[in-house]
């Protein structure tokens, strides 16, 4: 009920004023308009805004205001951190926009380009940022108030956190891409004849407002990250977000880097090849700066930060997401260089010829081949000594989804090119041996198939030996774990269950140490255990004691239970114990368990072993059931899918 209540009265709140912000803002901008025209209408309607919307907004925020200040958790609530954020962000952006506008009349005043309607643009502009502005500040000063009276945790300082992190980013946005402008014209019209030229001068006035406004916009956010993470919420040390903020940032820089270089790289090697340069060398050049810029300063801060506190899991995730994502760039563009290159060599030998059309791809490809060749090797080699790494991260590396989308995908694609290189291959062949050569040059497309199935070979080699290796060392590190394991198995009766539930285990989990304990000497004899006639207590306790999982029908766990051979010494023990108790819950008449399906003796087994198992590797207890008929229908639609994809792209290749 009050989430319900806080939902109406921010919303509420919410639109109310910024229709009658903006309905504010054309009317004064109507009234101070340097125009004899009289838009009866537009400020008909902007009045009525005001007059409506202006007493509904002030009784829902007095309304909010009064439930904050009656209660600690309404001042606090997430809710209203995300409405004072959105409204903050709602009106900071036209603030930022305007002040970019005013800086740009200014700049364009000063060296003379200012158009005719600059004066009222200007004033446009200071409405915005006066109205804008003020009500900017309302909401922070408002925000800072709620902050030290109930500090940010959980939910509110996520919403904080989107809220800097969104603009800091924003001012790192337009500062580079403006910085990034300038360098291009400085470097390429470097002297006094740029000034007079109207459309650069224009366009560096326009660069030069944003940097203006965008630096200190990143400054001033940027800024405010770094004293949330320095502060003593270890929260914001171990955010994922911010994370995941610089890791985007150093994407961007080494996107931006490896694109324009691979561009300056393909036309020197143009240069090389005779070919006619095409472009200009200031445009790349100045973004490769840039980039590297913005690359470089965030990779710093990353490692800043991976010294000053440890690397949380969602943390690790989002920089395996980061590693993994630039490899895959980087090895598809090795991958597409090399086949490109081998490609245009193959046609040139046998067709005799290499004209500018092959040297143009020949530059392209091996342009994507020299620049893509760092961005797989680095990242992979960094992902590669975390995954062999015989520890706790190593493991979870080694097992992480991300790490495996990635080396299946390249399987995946490998083994679909020497599917279709072969089967292209044996293809041409028959048909040359039916007698018919078809069109093309035949040598060049079956050596161009070969080409291609040999890379496709190299690269499903390279990666089955990779997930190979990272299955051996899974098992190594799943074996030294399972050593540590001391599993109890009690059972009473004639001790079926319990000699059925050791084999199991036994063979299911090898180094696993099992201690069967017969509670009768039925059960002690059929589990090749020690008979419980003439065994101390004192010994029970202890070997109870040293477990570190007690397996057992639930009747172990009640007095007078198994026809009696439980004890409620037995029970007490147990219970003191600190072991993982595992309980299978047998059917004994006059009881049943709420939930649980009636399973036969083979299947508690299955359902026991794999609960060891799980407490082995550290993971909740659940049960195991068979995929259903409706994951069974949506795997065999996947398939149907994946082969209809796999026929069209080789039916296409034979056309």
């Amino acid at each position: 009920m009050v989430l319900v209540r806080r939902w109406y009265v921010f919303l509420v709140c919410a639109i109310s004023l910024q229709a009658v912000a903006w309905a504010t803002i054309s009317l004064l901008q109507s009234v101070l308009a340097f125009s004899d025209l009289f838009e009866a209408t537009s400020i008909a309607l902007q009045s009525a805004l005001i007059v409506v919307g202006l007493p509904i907004y002030l009784a829902h925020w007095l309304w909010a205001q009064r439930l904050a200040g009656r209660d600690a958790d309404e001042r606090a609530s997430a809710l209203r951190r995300l409405y004072l954020y959105a409204m903050q962000a709602g009106f900071l952006v036209p603030v930022v926009v305007g002040a970019a506008d005013l800086a740009r009349f200014a700049l364009q005043a000063a060296t003379g380009i200012a158009g005719t309607a600059v004066r009222q643009s200007v004033t446009d502009s200071l409405v915005v940022l006066i109205i804008a502005g003020v009500l900017w500040a309302y909401h922070a000063w408002v925000t800072v108030t709620d902050s030290r009276l109930k500090p940010d945790t959980g939910n509110a300082a996520l919403v904080r956190r989107w809220y800097v992190l969104a603009f800091s980013a924003l001012g790192a946005a337009v500062t580079f891409s403006a910085a990034i402008t300038l360098l291009g014209w400085i470097l390429t019209y470097l002297g006094a004849s740029a000034v007079s030229d109207r459309q650069n001068t224009y366009g560096l006035t326009e660069a030069a407002a944003s940097a203006l406004v965008g630096l200190p916009l990143w400054l001033i956010f940027w800024r405010w990250a770094q004293r949330l993470f320095a502060g003593p919420s270890l929260e914001e040390r171990e955010s994922a977000l911010r994370k995941f903020y610089l890791y985007a940032l150093v994407l961007s820089g080494v996107v931006g880097t490896v694109s324009n270089a691979t561009m300056i790289l393909a036309g020197l090697l143009r240069s090389l090849l005779g070919l006619q340069p095409e472009g200009e060398l200031s445009g790349p050049l100045s973004v490769i700066i840039g980039m590297a810029v913005l690359w470089a300063y965030h990779s710093v801060v990353l490692r800043a930060d991976a010294a000053q506190a440890a690397e949380a899991p969602r943390q690790a995730g989002v920089r395996r997401l980061y590693l993994y994502l630039v490899g895959a760039v980087g090895l598809a563009a090795v991958l597409i260089g090399l086949g490109g290159d081998l490609s245009v060599l193959i046609r040139a030998l046998t067709e005799a010829v290499f004209d500018d059309g092959l040297r143009e791809q020949l530059a392209w490809f091996t342009a994507g081949l020299v620049a893509g060749l760092p961005v797989w090797v680095l990242p992979w080699r960094q992902a590669q000594a975390a995954a062999v790494a015989q520890t706790a991260a190593g493991v979870s590396e080694r097992q992480s989804v991300v790490r495996k989308i990635y080396l299946y995908f390249f399987l995946f694609a490998a083994t679909l090119t020497v599917l279709a290189g072969a089967v292209y291959v044996v293809f041409r062949i028959f048909r040359l041996v039916l007698g018919e050569s078809g069109a093309g040059n035949v040598p060049g497309d079956l050596g161009q198939a070969i080409a291609f199935s040999l890379i496709g070979v190299g690269v499903w080699i390279y990666h089955g030996l990779v997930v190979r290796g990272d299955g051996r060392r899974n098992q190594q590190a799943q074996a030294d774990r399972w050593r540590q394991v001391r599993v109890a198995i009690l059972d009473f009766g004639d001790g079926r269950l319990g000699r059925s539930v050791l084999d199991a285990v036994q063979r299911e989990l090898p180094t696993v140490t099992l201690d069967p304990i017969g509670l009768t000497p039925a059960a002690a004899a059929a589990m090749g255990a020690e008979a419980s006639a003439g065994v101390a207590p004192e010994t029970w306790a202890e070997r109870l004691a040293k477990a570190s999982v007690i397996v057992g029908p639930w009747e172990v766990a009640v007095a007078g239970g198994g026809a009696g051979a439980v004890t409620a010494e037995l029970t007490g023990m147990i219970t003191r114990s600190a072991a993982h108790k595992l309980l299978i819950p047998v059917r004994v008449p006059g009881w049943d368990w709420a939930g649980v399906d009636r399973w036969d003796a083979d299947a508690q087994v299955r359902q026991t072993v794999a609960a060891v198992r799980q407490i082995a590797e550290g993971e909740p207890v659940q049960p195991s059931r068979p995929l259903g008929v409706g994951a069974i229908i949506g795997l065999v639609v996947v398939g149907l899918v994946v082969l209809t994809v796999v026929v069209n792209v080789l039916a296409a290749l034979f056309q």
